[in-house]
Formats: structure tokens, sequence, C-alpha cells
């Protein structure tokens, strides 16, 4: 009896190696009307235009966000395949920086844009010590800019299962 179990073990060892050493999956997409095709990679995302108020280094604050935007959006789900591209706008509507009772308060509001109107607002306040501002301001904005992308990922994906 020990033998015949022993077997067993090894077959279903067996089994679940070659299961996962058969290679990568990939995953598919069924349209209607077409094949099902491999879906490798991920769409195309550009940022037509971002606007940013003027305040105090910009400049600096402008580049963390756009950094912030590419990861963000090589992170998120947009529902398309590789050969897509899908094209957006970003806006920070408003960055102020207050120094309030010893503490500084970093208020942000953002909109990001898709075509056809299809938009997506984040709002967001923090306060810290005022000897962190800058990376106060850095997590502010890293923090709306993945609300506003993981939003507009959302809504293109739910426009392209449609």
């Amino acid at each position: 009896m020990r033998a015949s179990w022993c077997r067993v073990a090894a077959a279903a060892i067996g089994a679940l190696v070659l299961l996962t050493t058969s290679g990568p999956t990939l995953a598919t997409t069924s349209r209607p009307g077409s094949d099902a095709r491999p879906r490798m990679g991920r769409p195309k995302v550009k940022l037509n235009r971002l606007t940013f108020p003027s305040i105090p280094d910009a400049s600096y604050y402008k580049n963390h966000l756009a950094r912030s935007l590419q990861r963000e959006t090589e992170q998120a789900d947009w529902g398309a395949d590789d050969d897509s591209v899908i094209e957006y706008r970003f806006r920070v509507d408003s960055l102020t920086i207050a120094v309030e009772e010893g503490l500084i308060r970093v208020h942000c509001a953002a909109t990001g844009e898709l075509p056809k109107n299809q938009n997506a607002t984040s709002r967001l306040t923090f306060s810290g010590h005022p000897s962190e501002q800058r990376q106060l301001v850095e997590k502010v904005l890293a923090i709306v800019a993945r609300g506003v992308i993981t939003r507009l990922a959302q809504i293109e994906h739910a426009r392209r299962s449609r």
C-alpha cells in the first residue's frame, strides 16, 4: 500500500512540476468577430500636456511629477493591447504651500483628462515639519498622480471592455 501511495504522490508532484515549468502562459483577449490573440506588453501611454502652476521650484516639482506620472502609467492596467496608444493630459489646478502654527501644509488639486471629455480629479492636503517641505510636496504630488492615473486607467479599461 505504501508503494502505491508513493507512486501517486510522485505522479502528482511530476504533474505539478510539469505545470509550473511548461513556460509562460499568455493572457488572451477575445474580441467579438476576431480570433483570440496573445496580449503581450503594455500600451503606449503618452502625456500630451502637463500644466503646472507657477510656484517657487516649479521646474523641479514639475519634473518630479512627470517621473511619477510615467511610473504610474506603466503600472496601471489600461485594458489595452501592446499596439494601442493612449493619450492623456494632466493639469495641476492648485498647489499651495503654507506655513501655519509651525507646520507646513501642502494642498494639491489635479485633473487628468482622456479624449472625449473623460476626467478624473484628485485633491489632497498633507501637513509636516517645515524642514521637510520638498519631501512633503513630492509625496503629495506622487499620491495625487497615482490617484488620477489609476482612475483614468479604470475609465479607459471600462471603455474598451464595452
